[in-house]
């Protein structure tokens, strides 16, 4: 349970609720609850595990300068595969999440002072991607090349998809890594957060990252 939105359709300081079950079919994740990872490089052993997560909040999306509020729900379904292959062969990593969002809030959310809308989410959405942790030693690390696929599909507005493909260089798990990756699709251009109008459009783009991740 949480305060959620505090403000904007939530006239009444609803709070939100939030629930997740998790079931591990072979070793456990180390991380509890909400705090799993999308891979831990082999440390955990082999794991196969489904998560299910649910939030609601009344009024908690909307536009109440639009008398257009709605009670927000998410739903979400996730699964997490990692092999750690015999023979000393790597890593393989397998995730996928598909989540469905109800704020039926309506088109004049968008029409009357669009900046005071809370227009979150209202449709569905899913992303899968493959890893592969290449058992040998570079250096001071291990390459792990990777594929994603996303997409969402919102209700009042247009599809955006995305394609990414990279490879990772992992130092000393998540506290250490450099990415490279490439990026082709219309997530970005259509907007994420309150781009999901009838009026968002955005042309598919191609980019390329390179990021560091440090944390201790």
């Amino acid at each position: 349970m949480s305060q959620g939105l505090r403000n904007g359709p939530n006239l009444g300081s609803s709070l939100m609720y939030t629930g997740r079950v998790q079931w591990n079919f072979l070793n456990d994740e180390p991380n509890p609850g909400y705090y799993t990872s999308g891979t831990y490089y082999g440390t955990a052993g082999d794991i196969a595990a489904v998560g299910v997560s649910v939030q609601h909040q009344k009024d908690g999306a909307g536009n109440a300068a639009a008398a257009s509020v709605s009670d927000f729900t998410g739903a979400s379904v996730d699964v997490l595969l990692e092999k750690v292959l015999p023979n000393n062969m790597g890593v393989f990593t397998f995730n996928g999440e598909f989540k469905r969002h109800w704020a039926n809030y309506g088109t004049g959310a968008f029409a009357t002072s669009p900046a005071t809308c809370f227009c979150t989410f209202n449709g569905h959405s899913w992303t899968v991607y493959g890893l592969y942790l290449i058992p040998n030693e570079i250096g001071i690390g291990r390459f792990q090349p990777y594929v994603r696929f996303t997409s969402i599909d919102p209700l009042y507005s247009a599809m955006r998809q995305e394609w990414e493909t990279g490879v990772n260089y992992i130092i000393a798990g998540h506290n250490a890594r450099i990415s490279a990756f490439y990026r082709y699709g219309d997530l970005n251009t259509k907007g994420f957060f309150n781009g999901f109008g009838p009026n968002a459009t955005g042309n598919k783009v191609d980019s390329f990252h390179v990021a560091l991740q440090l944390q201790y």
